[in-house]
Protein backbone atom coordinates (compact mmCIF):
# COMPACT_ATOMS: atom_id res chain seq x y z
CA UNK A 1 0.00 0.00 0.00
CA UNK A 2 1.36 3.87 -0.97
CA UNK A 3 1.92 6.31 1.71
CA UNK A 4 -0.61 8.26 0.07
CA UNK A 5 -3.14 5.35 0.73
CA UNK A 6 -1.78 5.14 4.37
CA UNK A 7 -2.26 9.00 5.28
CA UNK A 8 -6.18 8.69 3.38
CA UNK A 9 -9.07 8.72 6.36
CA UNK A 10 -10.92 5.28 6.36
CA UNK A 11 -14.41 5.48 5.89
CA UNK A 12 -16.88 8.10 4.23
CA UNK A 13 -16.53 11.84 4.74
CA UNK A 14 -19.06 13.94 6.17
CA UNK A 15 -19.22 17.32 5.53
CA UNK A 16 -19.84 19.84 8.23
CA UNK A 17 -21.21 22.44 6.73
CA UNK A 18 -24.70 19.96 6.01
CA UNK A 19 -24.41 18.44 9.31
CA UNK A 20 -24.62 21.76 10.64
CA UNK A 21 -27.41 22.46 8.90
CA UNK A 22 -29.32 19.31 9.76
CA UNK A 23 -29.29 19.29 13.46
CA UNK A 24 -30.35 23.07 13.30
CA UNK A 25 -32.95 22.58 11.07
CA UNK A 26 -33.89 18.95 13.66
CA UNK A 27 -34.06 21.41 16.42
CA UNK A 28 -35.98 24.35 15.00
CA UNK A 29 -38.38 21.07 14.14
CA UNK A 30 -38.78 19.91 17.29
CA UNK A 31 -38.38 23.08 19.51
CA UNK A 32 -40.31 25.28 17.50
CA UNK A 33 -42.86 22.62 16.16
CA UNK A 34 -45.43 24.47 13.20
CA UNK A 35 -43.43 27.59 13.12
CA UNK A 36 -44.28 28.23 9.45
CA UNK A 37 -47.98 27.84 10.35
CA UNK A 38 -47.70 30.30 13.84
CA UNK A 39 -46.54 33.58 12.47
CA UNK A 40 -43.53 36.15 12.27
CA UNK A 41 -42.82 35.90 16.40
CA UNK A 42 -41.46 31.78 15.81
CA UNK A 43 -39.90 33.13 12.88
CA UNK A 44 -37.76 35.02 14.93
CA UNK A 45 -37.08 32.64 17.00
CA UNK A 46 -36.01 30.33 14.70
CA UNK A 47 -34.15 33.17 12.98
CA UNK A 48 -32.67 34.16 16.62
CA UNK A 49 -31.95 30.73 18.22
CA UNK A 50 -31.31 28.13 15.58
CA UNK A 51 -30.17 29.73 12.18
CA UNK A 52 -27.79 32.86 13.60
CA UNK A 53 -25.92 30.18 15.47
CA UNK A 54 -25.49 27.95 12.75
CA UNK A 55 -24.27 30.41 10.44
CA UNK A 56 -21.87 31.17 12.86
CA UNK A 57 -20.48 27.92 13.70
CA UNK A 58 -20.55 26.96 9.84
CA UNK A 59 -18.84 30.40 9.31
CA UNK A 60 -15.88 29.09 12.14
CA UNK A 61 -15.69 25.47 10.90
CA UNK A 62 -15.04 27.23 7.47
CA UNK A 63 -12.22 29.40 8.77
CA UNK A 64 -10.61 26.58 10.63
CA UNK A 65 -10.97 24.97 7.72
CA UNK A 66 -12.54 21.88 8.77
CA UNK A 67 -15.07 21.43 6.16
CA UNK A 68 -15.00 17.30 5.99
CA UNK A 69 -14.82 14.78 8.76
CA UNK A 70 -13.93 11.02 8.76
CA UNK A 71 -17.07 8.78 10.33
CA UNK A 72 -15.04 8.76 12.94
CA UNK A 73 -14.71 12.65 13.74
CA UNK A 74 -18.31 12.80 12.31
CA UNK A 75 -20.52 10.82 14.76
CA UNK A 76 -18.20 12.84 17.69
CA UNK A 77 -19.09 16.27 16.03
CA UNK A 78 -22.69 15.33 16.81
CA UNK A 79 -23.15 15.72 20.36
CA UNK A 80 -20.88 18.60 20.36
CA UNK A 81 -23.27 20.68 17.62
CA UNK A 82 -26.10 19.73 19.78
CA UNK A 83 -24.79 21.15 22.81
CA UNK A 84 -24.20 24.35 21.13
CA UNK A 85 -27.35 24.92 19.79
CA UNK A 86 -28.59 23.97 23.40
CA UNK A 87 -26.19 26.59 24.50
CA UNK A 88 -27.98 29.00 21.84
CA UNK A 89 -31.72 28.17 22.35
CA UNK A 90 -31.15 29.07 25.78
CA UNK A 91 -30.29 32.51 24.65
CA UNK A 92 -26.36 32.74 25.24
CA UNK A 93 -24.39 35.52 23.96
CA UNK A 94 -23.30 35.96 20.63
CA UNK A 95 -19.75 36.27 22.05
CA UNK A 96 -19.86 32.95 23.71
CA UNK A 97 -21.33 31.18 20.91
CA UNK A 98 -18.41 32.23 18.97
CA UNK A 99 -15.87 31.02 21.19
CA UNK A 100 -17.84 27.55 21.76
CA UNK A 101 -17.51 27.48 17.84
CA UNK A 102 -13.83 28.00 18.20
CA UNK A 103 -13.60 25.68 20.91
CA UNK A 104 -15.00 23.01 18.47
CA UNK A 105 -13.72 23.09 15.60
CA UNK A 106 -10.36 23.10 17.38
CA UNK A 107 -11.50 20.20 18.82
CA UNK A 108 -12.35 18.12 15.85
CA UNK A 109 -8.65 18.95 14.72
CA UNK A 110 -7.39 17.07 17.40
CA UNK A 111 -6.42 13.03 16.88
CA UNK A 112 -9.24 11.87 19.04
CA UNK A 113 -11.88 15.01 19.75
CA UNK A 114 -13.24 15.22 22.92
CA UNK A 115 -16.52 15.54 22.74
CA UNK A 116 -17.65 16.11 26.93
CA UNK A 117 -14.73 18.82 26.54
CA UNK A 118 -17.39 21.12 24.96
CA UNK A 119 -19.85 19.98 27.24
CA UNK A 120 -18.15 21.18 30.21
CA UNK A 121 -16.48 24.49 28.24
CA UNK A 122 -19.95 25.41 27.25
CA UNK A 123 -21.38 25.46 31.29
CA UNK A 124 -17.65 27.42 31.84
CA UNK A 125 -18.55 29.89 29.38
CA UNK A 126 -22.15 30.19 29.82
CA UNK A 127 -22.97 34.10 30.38
CA UNK A 128 -19.68 35.01 30.48
CA UNK A 129 -19.98 39.40 29.41
CA UNK A 130 -17.71 40.92 26.98
CA UNK A 131 -15.55 42.62 30.16
CA UNK A 132 -15.22 38.83 31.43
CA UNK A 133 -13.23 38.03 28.37
CA UNK A 134 -11.28 41.19 28.48
CA UNK A 135 -10.35 39.76 32.02
CA UNK A 136 -9.68 36.64 30.44
CA UNK A 137 -7.10 38.22 27.73
CA UNK A 138 -5.46 40.10 30.33
CA UNK A 139 -4.80 36.78 32.48
CA UNK A 140 -3.69 35.45 29.66
CA UNK A 141 -1.16 38.23 28.83
CA UNK A 142 -0.01 37.98 32.55
CA UNK A 143 0.42 34.55 33.04
CA UNK A 144 2.24 34.34 29.73
CA UNK A 145 4.45 37.63 29.88
CA UNK A 146 8.20 37.31 30.54
CA UNK A 147 7.64 39.39 34.07
CA UNK A 148 5.16 37.59 35.04
CA UNK A 149 4.79 37.33 39.03
CA UNK A 150 4.63 33.83 40.29
CA UNK A 151 4.61 31.81 43.33
CA UNK A 152 7.17 29.14 43.99
CA UNK A 153 7.77 28.85 40.27
CA UNK A 154 4.27 28.97 39.59
CA UNK A 155 2.56 31.94 37.69
CA UNK A 156 -0.23 33.44 39.52
CA UNK A 157 -2.55 36.84 39.02
CA UNK A 158 -4.29 39.06 41.20
CA UNK A 159 -6.74 41.82 41.17
CA UNK A 160 -3.78 44.61 42.15
CA UNK A 161 -1.10 42.89 39.39
CA UNK A 162 -4.09 43.09 36.61
CA UNK A 163 -4.92 46.48 37.22
CA UNK A 164 -1.19 47.50 37.53
CA UNK A 165 -0.19 44.98 34.21
CA UNK A 166 0.92 47.19 31.20
CA UNK A 167 -1.85 45.09 29.22
CA UNK A 168 -4.55 46.89 30.68
CA UNK A 169 -5.26 48.65 28.16
CA UNK A 170 -9.25 49.24 29.00
CA UNK A 171 -8.03 50.50 32.44
CA UNK A 172 -10.71 47.95 34.47
CA UNK A 173 -10.39 48.76 38.11
CA UNK A 174 -9.11 46.72 40.78
CA UNK A 175 -12.94 46.17 42.33
CA UNK A 176 -14.05 44.90 38.82
CA UNK A 177 -10.98 42.69 38.37
CA UNK A 178 -11.68 40.94 42.60
CA UNK A 179 -15.25 40.64 40.87
CA UNK A 180 -14.22 39.22 37.26
CA UNK A 181 -11.19 36.70 39.22
CA UNK A 182 -14.02 35.39 41.39
CA UNK A 183 -16.01 34.74 38.91
CA UNK A 184 -13.89 33.41 36.32
CA UNK A 185 -12.67 31.40 39.29
CA UNK A 186 -16.15 29.79 40.09
CA UNK A 187 -16.18 28.08 36.61
CA UNK A 188 -13.06 26.36 37.20
CA UNK A 189 -10.87 28.35 34.81
CA UNK A 190 -8.80 29.87 37.57
CA UNK A 191 -7.76 27.84 41.24
CA UNK A 192 -7.65 30.22 44.08
CA UNK A 193 -4.32 30.14 46.12
CA UNK A 194 -5.57 28.27 49.23
CA UNK A 195 -2.19 29.10 51.18
CA UNK A 196 -1.78 31.21 54.05
CA UNK A 197 0.56 33.69 53.91
CA UNK A 198 1.54 36.60 55.95
CA UNK A 199 1.84 39.29 52.87
CA UNK A 200 -1.19 38.00 51.04
CA UNK A 201 -3.74 41.01 51.23
CA UNK A 202 -5.83 39.69 48.59
CA UNK A 203 -6.52 36.55 46.92
CA UNK A 204 -4.09 35.06 44.16
CA UNK A 205 -5.09 32.43 41.22
CA UNK A 206 -3.35 30.09 39.15
CA UNK A 207 -4.34 29.34 35.43
CA UNK A 208 -6.59 25.90 35.40
CA UNK A 209 -6.28 22.93 32.99
CA UNK A 210 -9.44 24.13 30.91
CA UNK A 211 -7.99 27.80 31.08
CA UNK A 212 -5.14 26.10 29.31
CA UNK A 213 -8.28 24.31 26.62
CA UNK A 214 -9.60 27.50 26.49
CA UNK A 215 -6.84 29.44 24.82
CA UNK A 216 -5.60 27.12 23.17
CA UNK A 217 -8.67 26.53 21.48
CA UNK A 218 -10.01 29.39 21.55
CA UNK A 219 -7.52 32.33 21.61
CA UNK A 220 -7.82 33.77 18.32
CA UNK A 221 -11.86 34.21 18.76
CA UNK A 222 -10.98 35.72 22.07
CA UNK A 223 -8.91 38.63 20.47
CA UNK A 224 -10.86 38.66 17.55
CA UNK A 225 -13.78 39.44 20.06
CA UNK A 226 -12.27 41.76 22.02
CA UNK A 227 -10.60 44.01 18.97
CA UNK A 228 -14.36 44.46 17.49
CA UNK A 229 -15.36 45.40 21.02
CA UNK A 230 -12.89 48.19 21.00
CA UNK A 231 -13.58 49.26 17.56
CA UNK A 232 -17.14 49.99 18.35
CA UNK A 233 -16.80 51.58 21.57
Amino acid sequence: MSQNQDKKPSGLLADTTKLTIGIGSNLANVVYPGAGILGSVLTFAIDRFIKRPQNLLVEELQTQEVSELPENKASLFVPMAYRYFEAAKEGEYEHNLRLLASFIANELKQEVPDAPAVSRMARRLEGLTKIDLKVIALINSSLTSPTKQSLNSRPFVSAHGLANDANNKDKIDRERLSEALAEIASRGLLIPDGASRMDKGEEYYFASLAFGELMERAEAAIEKINAEQDENS
